[in-house]
């Protein structure tokens, strides 16, 4: 009589796979019975009980009711064994996976989970060989892959064409702007909008730069909502070290874009900038490519440098001619003041611009007209149902 019972062990984890042929071997032992006798008894094929006998078939449900009429063992038993040999395979074959990445990717993720750690999107455990495991399977989920050696292969195949930094290029962490981007991909995935509309877009432009007259925690849902019914995610991020990104832009489908912002400690005229500018490659380039704006990029492809006058171009048209009588005031401070006042803009975008084209010129006013750019913006819209934060500094 049969007597061997797998059962659960609470805590404990079979080091090996036991595929249930192995016990039905054992029971024609016990039987005395042959697999041409079980193949005539079930109506098996001789082929199909080989094949369970040497692990490579499963034993089905079908199957199981067959050999519940054969032994004196019922079916809810056989499908049992398959079933726990099923989740033991599993589990040993997710161990080797993880095995794996540990050996071959997390250390290259150490300063990137530190990072999302900091911001609530991972747990933020200790970086130590204990933790090991755990860590994995968070920076799995994250990047919603069955192995870091995924996101391995995108940032060397370049699959998000970036520019070059000028300055940083040394300290970039491809890993973490993979992660950066990973997180406007999640707020884009729990985001609904409407189908997108090039036209709609157009017509809202000029009201969304009259909105900087506002405040930046009136403004920032504001632009967000309106985005949104023209087919736009607006993902406003935090920023993770040593990526030096500014904004980004690609599309999610036909009918969905998403643009992503860096809006920690952001001053207004970057931040409305790098707005424009993303708007840029949305309206004027195509559907099937990405960009990513770092800071201190130089600006040598066609399409950067359009989405750079897009820009220039809707938050200050007719630059020139703004600044014509810009010497009949006393000062710096008032001639911005009272021009952005007569063309519906903020203070801080006009002296962006000034100081931007004086220094084209050799001229750096930057630290003259340092009270424009003292309103920092730190934002962040990537977590679902949670409340907007912002703090002006």
């Amino acid at each position: 009589m049969v007597t061997r019972v797998k059962k659960n062990i609470v805590g404990w984890d079979s080091p090996v796979a036991i595929h249930p042929g192995k016990f039905l071997e054992d029971t024609l032992e016990d039987f005395s019975m042959s697999q041409v006798d079980l193949a005539e008894r079930t109506g098996l094929s001789k082929k199909v009980i080989n094949e369970i006998l040497k692990g490579k078939n499963p034993i089905t449900r079908p199957t199981a009711f067959k050999l519940a009429k054969v032994f004196p063992i019922s079916e809810e038993y056989w499908i049992n064994l398959q079933n726990i040999y099923e989740s033991d395979k599993a589990r040993l074959e997710e161990g080797d996976r993880i095995k794996e990445d540990k050996e071959l990717y997390l250390q290259n993720f150490q300063e990137t989970y530190k990072e999302l750690g900091r911001i609530g999107i991972v747990s933020g455990l200790r970086w130590t060989g204990t933790n090991s495991d755990e860590i994995v399977l968070e920076l799995q989920k994250f990047y919603a892959t069955d192995s870091l050696g995924y996101v391995q292969k995108e940032i060397e195949r370049e699959r998000i064409s970036f520019r070059k930094n000028k300055h940083e290029k040394e300290e970039l962490n491809h890993y973490s702007i993979a992660a950066w981007l990973r997180l406007g991909r999640i707020k884009a995935q729990k985001t609904e909008t409407k189908p997108f509309d090039e036209k709609k877009l157009k017509n809202i432009l000029g009201n969304m730069v009259r909105l900087s007259q506002k405040n930046p925690h009136e403004y920032l849902p504001i632009i967000e909502q309106m985005l949104n019914e023209c087919g736009i995610v607006l993902a406003y991020l935090p920023y993770l070290k040593n990526t030096h990104i500014q904004g980004a832009a690609t599309w999610v489908s036909k009918d969905k874009a998403l643009i992503m912002l860096n809006t920690t400690h952001r001053s207004e005229d970057k931040f409305w900038f790098n707005l424009f500018h993303e708007i840029g490659h949305i309206l004027k380039h195509g559907k099937r490519e990405s960009f990513v704006n770092l800071e201190n990029d130089d600006v040598e492809n066609v399409q950067e440098k359009e989405a750079n006058s897009f820009a220039t171009e809707c938050l200050i048209p007719n630059f020139e001619d703004v600044v014509s009588n810009f010497n009949k005031y006393k000062n710096y401070k008032e001639a911005i003041e009272k021009i952005a006042k007569s063309i519906g803009i903020s203070p801080s975008i006009l002296a962006g611009r000034i100081a931007y084209e004086l220094s084209c010129k050799g001229r750096n006013v930057y630290a003259a007209l340092n009270s424009f750019f003292e309103t920092k913006i730190n934002y962040s819209n990537i977590e679902e149902n949670s409340a907007l934060s912002v703090y002006l500094e």
